[in-house]
């Protein structure tokens, strides 16, 4: 069927009825179950989905049985992701993105127990299902249904309304009848009526404060119906500006009083409410409001020192909202949990029953922390080396704490810096932290503040720097800033919002979008950040998806928002220049993975980047060539080292996972452990060598190996007992000797001259400057090199750096034949080598292969607390053999007994780690590994 104009102008009036445009709306607006309703669908609302879809729409309905506030479907008669004729819904003709279905309830669905229904639950899809059209919430849309004769408010859509002194309201109610009889009492006092009609309206004028009841009566027949709203008048609020010195949020002025500050522009008047006046709003507690009408605020005085207070602004007396700026916030949902898992002594319950969602705490007189370790100086860009972690998954326990008792490891390895995952307050206890809610509170979950401020504190003492990821592209629902301009509790963002879109103006956004145009986003932006530089004394940030700091509308259109962008520039020149007017030295490093020419301004402005290189390495763990000279910053064309390259991060699969499950079989295994360690330390020690800051991403170090993406978001097991296995230990080990050379020597840093040649299957790099020329060759090949010529930048005497020999080159190369995944390290400066418990062969490279078959050469058992024994093939009874370490000294040798079989050794002497056995006679040699525990 087709709508005519006279539906049009009735439908448009009854829109116009609520004042703004609904999602779903019906015909008659109190539809009863017994009578037919039509729903009307605006695509281009709520998820949108749907929007300019260009296709055919099918309605999703339920039956909801169980009760008027019930969420389940009870009866559901249509298939999901099926084009059933019943379920498709006629276009209004003329309306892009309007659609109808009409029904009965009480007939339409298959109800032979004859329950009653009381709601319609509703989804919109397209025919296979594939696009949805939901609440602004992501969920379920539902219509409640009237059992009969029934009365309701239309204007306002809640049973409240807050309003000043002065200003007057429309209300509206309408009946589920066709007609009836319908009055308006105003406290009793009858105040509106007319009879024979299906809809009344009445002005209210609030001439003075004071809570009024109004009520609609119908009638029609012998059925009546009422129902009735709330009216609280406020007495205008005070106009005084600010007090000089307050700012927003939180202000002690003594031990016994703080300045409250909110910023919300076009909201009318404001209440403070909390334990300091039992969340009762009273005029004491109406805040002032700034002549411009931007922030509102308020004096409260009378507190006890050291007492924590818990509080909400409660704003036109419906919103009830946390201090944005609160350093502690109590929540509804979640503290429960943490107070019943004693992770943070003291927390105080929710207060149930006197309020709703979540509230912040005030506190005077608070216990400073006493900082230890003041005098820390900062690594150059350059020489960084980040350890990304997860608080969440670095330790069982899931606690700064924790982390402060893993530091001596992280020392150990070698870093000097750690990258926090996002330990602002966030939706839920666990999480990866990018669903942001407060962002001036430390999380719970993990500690208390002082807590965080302790790891931060020893750190230093250990000569890390701590570096924060820092979530500003986005919010989620719970955050206050959200929920002060937004459609319902938890909707979207409404159009008035000064902080944030409503919709998201570029892909890959998840929670509400900042505006980072808007002059309200950006005083936030710089506060939060200096927030954190000064008061927890942080070292600089790692911004989370900066590509996304922009109003220049791509949509889904992944390659206009990754081209360059003026507005975007600007906005995080902004940035970068307040942190650096009270920071000079902290570290801005963004994720953006955009264009280069972007990316190259910004980087010769002093912005830093994230580097992601993990495609490359996956496919080289895997046995595949890739030339990954883009990881080099010269090789962008940038001016300064700024470039974070990276081998893993929290967004990428693991690179051995990719090797162990995925690797080449063929001419060698890279999914056995042995062979993937020895690729993945060839991988390491030429990522180290390109220059520039790096980053580890937890446990990268000892080849973590469990899959991101099974169950991506979930807790990941820690794996620490990987450093009880030798084949993992020695990546460790190698981590920790490429860190230290980094450490050490400036030219793995900002060389003044860089050679790459990584196109081959045989790759190199050449650092040189005047401190040391540093020269790296290795075969990323499956089989072995042949004779290659590899260069070296001069003559003279060259060290390989793992064992200290001495390599004399006499031309522009030397010939080298390179097993699989062996690589080179020379200097051309004796440098102290690694402790002779560190290095072995497998620290380097792969043990020759055996030159006989395994089953002719036993060594059992393996590994080995003290006994060994081998079984030498019959033929060579009477030989000469000896046990050597990694770097080919011998710890044990002799001759085997003439016609005896096998050798029984004691090797309880003989430190834990890899050795090789190894057996002699005129005609061939015999080797092979076995380890000691």
């Amino acid at each position: 069927m087709k709508f005519k104009n006279s539906f049009l102008v009735s439908f448009l009036l009854f829109l116009w009825s609520f004042g703004a445009l609904a999602q779903v709306t019906t015909e008659p607006s109190v539809p009863n179950a017994a009578e037919k309703v039509t729903i009307i669908y605006d695509a281009s609302k709520g998820t949108a989905g749907l929007k300019d879809c260009g296709c055919d729409v099918y309605i999703h309905v339920g039956a909801v049985t169980e009760g008027p506030e019930s969420t389940t479907w009870s009866i559901v008669p249509f298939d999901w992701g099926t084009a059933d004729a019943k379920a498709k819904m006629t276009k209004v003709e003329g309306e892009p993105n309007l659609y109808s279905y009409e029904l009965t309830p009480n007939s339409f669905f298959d109800n032979p127990n004859g329950l009653t229904i009381y709601r319609l639950g509703l989804v919109f899809r397209n025919a296979d299902g594939s696009k949805e059209g939901k609440s602004t919430t992501g969920g379920d849309i539902f219509v409640n249904l009237s059992q009969g004769f029934q009365v309701v408010f239309t204007s306002p859509a809640s049973q409240s309304v807050s309003l000043e002194v002065g200003e007057s309201f429309e209300f509206k109610a309408e009946i589920s009848a066709s007609s009836g009889d319908i009055s308006f009492e105003l406290d009793g006092i009858q105040v509106a009526n007319q009879t024979g009609v299906n809809s009344l309206s009445y002005s209210f004028l609030a001439s003075q404060a004071g809570v009024f009841t109004l009520e609609a009566i119908a009638k029609s027949g012998d059925e009546e119906d009422t129902e009735s709203v709330s009216i609280e008048v406020f007495s205008p609020s005070n106009v005084s500006p600010l007090p000089s010195g307050a700012k927003l949020g939180i202000n002690y002025v003594s031990d016994t009083e703080v300045i409250l500050a909110l910023n919300a522009p076009g909201k009318k008047i404001a209440h403070v409410i909390g334990d300091f006046n039992d969340w009762v709003k009273s005029p004491n507690y109406q805040m002032n409001r700034t002549p411009d009408g931007e922030i509102f605020w308020l004096k409260i005085s009378d507190l006890t020192p050291t007492q924590e207070y818990v509080f909400q602004y409660l704003i036109d007396g419906e919103i009830r909202i946390g201090d944005p700026y609160a350093d502690k916030t109590s929540d509804p949902d979640y503290d429960q949990e943490i107070i019943n898992q004693g992770r943070y002594q003291g927390l105080k319950p929710y207060p149930f029953g006197k309020t709703q969602f979540q509230a912040t705490y005030l506190q005077t007189a608070q216990e400073e922390y006493s900082w230890r370790n003041t005098s820390f100086e900062k690594p150059k860009p350059e020489d960084l080396v980040i350890y990304e972690l997860l608080v969440r998954d670095f330790d069982d326990r899931r606690s700064y704490k924790s982390v402060i008792e893993r530091l001596d490891y992280l020392e150990e390895l070698g870093v000097n810096a750690i990258e926090l995952m996002p330990v602002g307050e966030f939706e839920g206890n666990l999480s990866w932290g990018y669903n942001p809610s407060f962002f001036f509170a430390p999380d719970k979950y993990y500690g208390t503040k002082n807590e965080l401020k302790q790891l931060i504190d020893e750190a230093h003492g250990r000569g890390i720097a701590i570096i924060m990821d820092m979530v500003l592209n986005h919010a989620f629902g719970q955050n206050p800033m959200v929920r002060l301009y937004n459609d319902g509790d938890f909707g979207a963002p409404t159009a008035d919002n000064p902080w944030f879109n409503r919709n998201a103006t570029h892909p890959f956004n998840v929670g509400y979008d900042f505006n980072h145009e808007s002059k309200y986003t950006q005083a936030f932006v710089d506060s939060v950040n200096n927030y954190w530089l000064t008061e927890y004394k942080i070292d600089g940030f790692r911004f989370d998806l900066s590509k996304g700091f922009t109003q220049v509308v791509s949509g889904s259109d992944v390659g206009k928002w990754s081209q360059y962008d003026a507005s975007r520039i600007k906005i995080w020149k902004h940035i970068y220049d307040r942190i650096k007017k009270n920071h000079p030295d902290a570290y801005v490093i963004l994720e953006h993975l955009a264009d280069n020419t972007e990316e190259k301004e910004l980087a010769d402005y002093g912005l830093m980047f994230w580097g992601n290189m993990n495609f490359d390495f996956r496919e080289m763990a895997k046995g595949q060539n890739k030339d990954f000279n883009w990881a080099y910053y010269g090789t962008r064309g940038w001016q300064n080292p700024n470039l974070v390259a990276y081998q893993e991060s929290h967004d990428e699969e693991r690179v051995m996972w990719e090797t162990v499950n995925f690797g080449m079989t063929s001419p060698i295994n890279l999914r056995q452990l042995e062979n993937a360690v020895n690729r993945n330390q060839l991988l390491t020690a030429f990522y180290f060598g390109i220059p520039g800051p790096k980053m580890i991403w937890q446990f990268g170090e000892f080849g973590y190996d469990q899959e991101l993406n099974n169950d991506r978001l979930g807790i990941k097991p820690t794996k620490w007992n990987y450093l009880d296995n030798p084949q993992r230990y020695r990546l460790f080990q190698l981590y920790q000797e490429m860190i230290k050379l980094k450490s050490e020597h400036q030219v793995f840093n900002d060389p003044e001259k860089t050679t790459l040649n990584l196109s081959g299957a045989v790759k190199s790099i050449i650092l040189e400057s005047q401190e040391m020329d540093v020269v790296i060759h290795g075969n990323f090949g499956l089989s072995n090199s042949g004779n290659v010529n590899l260069s070296f930048p001069k003559t003279g005497t060259w060290y390989n750096y793992f064992t200290g020999e001495e390599l004399t080159v006499n031309g522009p190369s030397v010939s080298f034949n390179l097993r699989s995944s062996e690589f080179y390290i020379f200097t051309d400066q004796k440098l102290e080598k690694p402790a002779t418990s560190i290095v072995q062969e497998d620290f380097i490279t792969a043990v020759p292969k055996e030159t006989v078959p395994k089953s002719d050469l036993k060594i059992y058992p393996v590994p080995t607390e003290g006994q060994l024994k081998v079984t030498l093939p019959i033929e060579m009874t009477g030989t000469y053999y000896r046990i050597i370490d990694m770097t080919g000294r011998v710890l044990e040798e002799g001759m085997s007994q003439s016609g005896r079989e096998i050798l029984e050794l004691d090797v309880t002497d003989i430190k834990a780690g890899i050795y090789i056995f190894e057996a002699f006679d005129t005609k061939r040699a015999l080797r092979k590994r076995f380890i000691k525990n």
